[in-house]
């Protein structure tokens, strides 16, 4: 599989650390971990005592333990955890999507949405997103843009 080039994952290498603003991630400021343990009492404790290493390839046993409690019907052993969105879109894609399979994907976005369905084979009709409408999601757009799966498809 080739996939092209990630350009923002480029830019980023190149601007991220270097640039006094930038306002173009997606994520949060993040926090120190001085104030990331002041959320839990004895967490300076557990830290200290938490051993490094490689953990179950579906995730940390007590995250996904946490993270199915956050649900009514979903157990541990179902959860699957990431290291990041780009790692989930690929695992995704490739496990859903096959060669000459249709996908509407919200643009601007990140860009393994498009870019990995490319790679499979996949036609790929992007969702755009546009400033002057608020960024709001045009559904009309997507009803528009479905396409019915056709024999050879199946």
């Amino acid at each position: 599989m080739r996939i092209n080039e990630f350009k923002l994952e480029e830019y980023f290498s190149k601007y991220e650390f270097k640039a006094s603003f930038l306002l173009c991630s997606s994520d949060c400021e993040s926090f120190s971990i001085e104030e990331l343990l002041s959320f839990e009492p004895e967490s300076e404790l557990n830290l200290k005592k938490l051993r490094l290493g490689y953990t179950e390839s579906q995730g940390n046993p007590a995250l996904r333990k946490e993270i199915s409690n956050l649900y009514e019907n979903i157990k541990s052993e179902n959860i699957l955890v990431f290291a990041g969105a780009e790692e989930g879109i690929f695992i995704c894609m490739n496990i859903l999507l096959k060669k000459g399979d249709h996908i509407i994907v919200q643009f601007p976005a990140y860009q393994s949405l498009y870019s990995v369905a490319l790679s499979i084979g996949c036609e790929v009709t992007k969702w755009v997103m546009d400033e002057k409408k608020n960024w709001e999601l045009d559904l009309n757009f997507l009803k528009d843009h479905i396409k019915k799966k056709s024999n050879s498809n199946k």
